[in-house]
Order: C-alpha cells, then sequence, then structure tokens
C-alpha cells in the first residue's frame, strides 16, 4: 500500500479541518441569510486538493460541490436565484477543480523526469539541431565531460567534438534515422583530452537531440590492448619456425599454426579433428597421468618423443608444453621441434 509523505498528511488534515470549518459557516449564512460570501470559500480547499491530490482531486471536488448544493436546499431559503447561482458555483467548483488538477498533474510528471534527469547514472545532455546549442544537461554528463554544469549551458555543441567531421557525420545520422541506439563515439573534455562513450540519442519533435552517455574510456582501453595483444600473438603464433599446438589436458586439438600443417602434412581442419595422440608413435605414453602431474605442478614440461606425418614417415620430436590460456579456457601450448639432426649426431 502506497505511503503518504507527511508534508501531503499535514495539508490533507488542513483541508480537512478547513472544509469542515467551511461547512459550519456555510450553514450560518444560509440561515442567518448571508449568501453572497460563503461560495467563494470552497474555492480554497479545492485548490489545495487539486494541487497536493491531483488523482482524486476531481472526485473530491464533485463531492464538496454536492455538499455545497446539499447545504443549500437544507439550509437556505426557497428562492429559484439563489438555486440558479448555487448551480452556477457548483459547475465553478468543478472546472476549478479539473483545470489545477490537470495543472498539479503535469507539473508532478515534470518533477518527477527531473529528479530521474538529475539523479540518473547515465550523463544527459540537450541539443538544440536548429542552433546547434546545448539545452540541457544533467551533473553525470558535466562530470564526465570534466565541466562544470553551469559552464555547459547554452554553449554550442561543437565543443564537444574532437573535430567537425564527426559532429556532422552525427548529426547526418540522427536527422536520418531519428535515433542512435549505443554507438560508440569520441567527445572531447574540457582539457581537451578525449573520451570514448556509448550514447543513445533521439531526436525530439522541438528538433532536439536527448543524449545518454556513458564514459567507456577504460572499457575500450582495454579492449583496445587485448586486441592488439591478440595480434601480436597471432604474428608472433603464425610466424614461429616450430610447429605449435593449442590442446586441452586430453589431448584433443583446438589450434594450430601453418608450419605444423606443412611439417605434418595435415590440413587444420584435419588437426581440429585430431588429438596429438593420434600423430604419435607411441600414443600410450603420451600426456599420460603423471605427465599431467607434472606439467601442472610446474607449469611445463618437456620430453621427446616420435610423430607420425600424413605420409606415414615418423621423425622424432622434441615437445615443449606449457599451461597457456585460449579464448578465456585454459589450455596447453605444444611447441614442437623436430630433432632429427640431433639424433644423427
Amino acid at each position: 500500500m502506497k505511503t503518504i509523505s507527511p508534508k501531503k498528511t499535514l495539508w490533507l488534515a488542513v483541508t480537512a479541518v478547513l472544509t469542515v470549518a467551511i461547512v459550519l459557516v456555510s450553514i450560518f449564512s444560509l440561515k442567518n441569510g448571508y449568501h453572497d460570501i460563503f461560495p467563494y470559500f470552497y474555492i480554497l480547499p479545492i485548490l489545495l486538493l487539486a494541487y497536493f491530490f491531483p488523482r482524486y482531486s476531481v472526485y473530491v471536488t464533485i463531492l464538496l460541490g454536492w455538499v455545497f448544493l446539499g447545504l443549500v436546499f437544507l439550509y437556505g431559503p426557497a428562492d429559484i436565484r439563489l438555486y440558479t447561482s448555487s448551480f452556477a458555483f457548483f459547475y465553478v467548483f468543478v472546472s476549478i477543480g479539473v483545470v489545477v488538477s490537470a495543472f498539479s498533474g503535469q507539473l508532478v510528471q515534470e518533477r518527477r523526469y527531473r529528479e530521474i534527469f538529475e539523479n540518473s547514472q547515465a550523463g544527459i545532455f540537450a541539443i538544440d539541431l536548429k542552433h546547434r546549442q546545448i539545452r540541457e544537461v544533467n551533473t553525470r554528463a558535466a562530470v564526465i565531460l570534466g565541466y562544470v554544469r553551469e559552464e555547459l549551458a547554452a554553449r554550442p555543441s561543437s565543443i564537444l567534438w574532437p573535430d567537425s567531421d564527426q559532429e556532422t557525420l552525427f548529426l547526418q545520422k540522427i536527422r536520418l534515422d531519428r535515433h542512435i541506439t549505443d554507438m560508440e563515439i569520441a567527445l572531447r573534455k574540457k582539457d581537451q583530452t578525449l573520451i570514448w562513450v556509448l550514447v543513445t540519442a533521439a531526436l525530439t519533435t522541438e528538433d532536439w537531440i536527448v543524449c545518454s552517455i556513458v564514459d567507456i574510456t577504460e572499457r575500450k582501453r582495454i579492449k583496445d590492448e587485448l586486441i592488439e595483444s591478440e595480434l601480436r600473438y597471432r604474428t608472433l603464433f603464425e610466424g614461429a619456425s616450430d610447429a605449435i599446438f593449442l590442446h586441452n589436458l586430453d589431448g584433443r586439438i583446438a589450434e594450430t599454426n601453418a608450419i605444423a600443417g606443412r611439417y605434418l602434412g595435415y590440413s587444420k581442419q584435419e588437426f581440429l579433428q585430431m588429438r596429438l595422440h593420434d600423430i604419435d608413435l607411441h600414443p600410450a605414453t603420451l600426456f599420460t597421468p603423471e605427465m599431467v602431474q607434472v606439467l601442472l605442478s610446474r607449469g611445463h614440461i618437456l620430453f621427446d618423443t616420435v610423430l607420425k606425418k600424413k605420409n606415414g614417415t615418423q621423425i622424432p620430436v622434441e615437445i615443449s608444453s606449457r599451461i597457456s590460456e585460449y579464448a578465456g579456457t585454459p589450455m596447453v601450448m605444444s611447441t614442437v621441434r623436430d630433432i632429427s639432426e640431433r639424433k644423427k649426431a
């Protein structure tokens, strides 16, 4: 059940006491022939109810109007002019209640949106598309952009962009689509440093662009570093002079480099359907429980074995295996080196 705030409870009590007092004044006035002033007293509780309780004020206003009419018929003289004016007041009361209730409801809605706007964890600002000026900005947006909130009001929107081309492209897209969802863009802070934000924007009927931004500078930096690291890793992986296999502890192959295929005669697709045991001359001795235990405890292991090429040729190799990671999963990276020349010596 929704609770009423202390402030509203106080005003509800004031309105109730005031209404009772007005009813008593009405009875006194009607009995003593004072018909001109007391109807105006009903406007005050109607205004209070409409302002503080807009959802229910119309119903209460109608009820007060009927109370007013009831008092007139019970305690007033049988006068057609009094009845006529009373009905006129009744419609005035209802009209005032409806108008003030609608206005108050709009104020409540605006207050609610303002609270959401001010307290949002995302930065929100609005740009007047016609004049290209910042019209509204919440505190979070100002913090993200490195400004005090008042510094951004009525400033040209161009101060937010690293260059005019990016601004033009953004404005063209919003004009064309009328909304943008989760778009990564670069903005310029007050100190001229660049930040990356995830922006969602919409074009209103008044040609204002309402933008919601979340700072993703750190997230993007980490992502870019991961991509760069992966590219470096891939370059080293493919450029290695030895065959390299990524596999799990059971020997199931997840990745190989190009030289492994040239070295052993299998295609990459064929390797991905195999285990290292399938190309070992003595599969029962490969990655035994004892070897796996050593690998897990030390993190690496070095051993000799003999592999079989696709054409049946056997080659002695040295395998250096170490615990690694692939696609976020713990794996084993085994580097295979041909030691035929060493064996001959």
